[in-house]
C-alpha cells in the first residue's frame, strides 16, 4: 500500500483543495468533526449518506439517525442490493438525489487536492458530482498520500479489499467496485466543503 502523510501540511492541503474549489478546515479529533457537522447542517433540512465507516466512527449517523426519529432531520440512506424490492430500492435512489445535503467521505485524497472515490452502484458519486446542493466530506489524515497515482492505488489495493470484507459482514455478499471517481476541480461556489481530522478515520 501507498505510504500514507503522517505529519501533513494542513496549509498547503488546504490552498490546493482551494485552487480547486473545495473550502477545507481542520480539526483535531473525531469529536471535534462531529460538533463541525451540527453547525453545518441545518435542522429541518435533507440528509443523505452513502454506507460511511468515517460517519459512523465519529457518531454523526447516531446522532442523524436520532434527529431524524425525532423529526428535527430528513435522513435519506440509500437502499442497497438485498435490502427492499426493486421499487423500493428506486424509490430510495431518487430520494438520495434530492436531497440538498450530502455527507461522506472519500477513499483517497492527494496532496496536491485530488480526491478519489470508489461505489457499489454509484449512489455517493451521485451525489458528490452533481445531485446534493451541499457536500461535506470528512476525511482522516490516514487518507492522505502524496499523488494522485498513490490516491488510486490507495483505493484499489488497500480500500477495496476492507469494503468487500465490511459487505461481507453487513450484507452477506461481495461488494462489487462498479464506479470510480477522481475529482478534479468543483465550478460551483461553495459547494464542497472537506473536514481534515487530524486522526485516522475508516479505511
Amino acid at each position: 500500500m501507498t505510504e500514507t502523510i503522517e505529519r501533513p501540511d494542513v496549509e498547503q492541503l488546504k490552498q490546493a483543495l482551494a485552487e480547486r474549489g473545495v473550502a477545507m478546515e481542520y480539526v483535531a479529533a473525531a469529536p471535534d468533526a462531529l460538533s463541525r457537522l451540527k453547525e453545518l447542517v441545518p435542522m429541518g433540512t435533507e440528509v443523505q449518506t452513502g454506507s460511511s465507516t468515517t460517519l459512523d466512527q465519529i457518531g454523526f449517523t447516531k446522532w442523524l439517525t436520532e434527529m431524524h426519529q425525532e423529526g428535527n432531520l430528513v435522513y435519506h440512506r440509500a437502499q442497497t442490493r438485498g435490502q427492499g424490492g426493486p421499487l423500493a430500492r428506486a424509490a430510495s435512489r431518487r430520494q438520495s438525489t434530492l436531497a440538498p445535503y450530502f455527507l461522506g467521505s472519500v477513499n483517497g485524497l492527494a496532496m496536491t487536492g485530488e480526491a478519489v472515490v470508489t461505489d457499489n452502484d454509484g449512489n455517493r458519486i451521485g451525489g458528490y458530482v452533481y445531485g446534493a446542493a451541499n457536500v461535506i466530506w470528512v476525511v482522516g489524515v490516514n487518507k492522505l498520500v502524496p499523488t494522485l497515482e498513490d490516491a488510486i492505488r490507495r483505493t484499489w489495493d488497500f480500500v477495496a479489499p476492507q469494503e468487500n470484507a465490511r459487505t461481507q459482514r453487513t450484507y452477506g455478499f461481495n461488494s462489487v467496485l462498479g464506479k470510480t471517481m477522481i475529482f478534479h476541480r468543483e465550478v460551483t461556489p461553495n459547494r464542497i466543503r472537506l473536514l481534515l481530522v487530524g486522526e485516522s478515520l475508516g479505511f
